[in-house]
């Protein structure tokens, strides 16, 4: 083939990795990370053990405006996050040793968990 180099890498190719979808509206697309396993922004920026195990999800579901997130209704469909591919562990904010595994961030204040939730609010 015509000025093909063998040795030179493929820029156009995307590399085989996870895709993060834009943060546009971000406030209003709850349950969250890529299995829904957390039901609101305020417990995704938190350490994995404040987090809840289980939560119902309803049809149509009510936003939670103030946690980001949806409001838990009486009945619905019973998530559980103690099943397999359901797991709402890592991605957390938490004082622990550098490279822990899981942990992003350091442990973030109330105030701090409610200034990022404001901000998003804006995208």
């Amino acid at each position: 083939k015509q000025g093909a180099t063998p040795s030179r890498s493929n820029d156009l190719r995307a590399p085989q990795a996870y895709r993060a979808r834009p943060l546009d509206g971000i406030w209003a697309a709850a349950p969250y990370l890529h299995n829904g396993s957390v039901l609101s922004i305020n417990e995704l920026l938190g350490p994995v053990s404040e987090r809840r195990t289980s939560f119902k999800l309803s049809v149509q579901p009510e936003l939670d405006a103030k946690v980001l997130g949806f409001v838990e209704p009486a009945e619905g469909f019973e998530f559980d996050t103690t099943q397999t591919g359901n797991s709402n562990a890592g991605h957390e904010f938490r004082d622990a040793p550098a490279n822990t595994k899981g942990v992003i961030g350091r442990a973030l204040t109330e105030q701090e968990r409610s200034d990022l939730i404001e901000y998003l609010k804006t995208l």
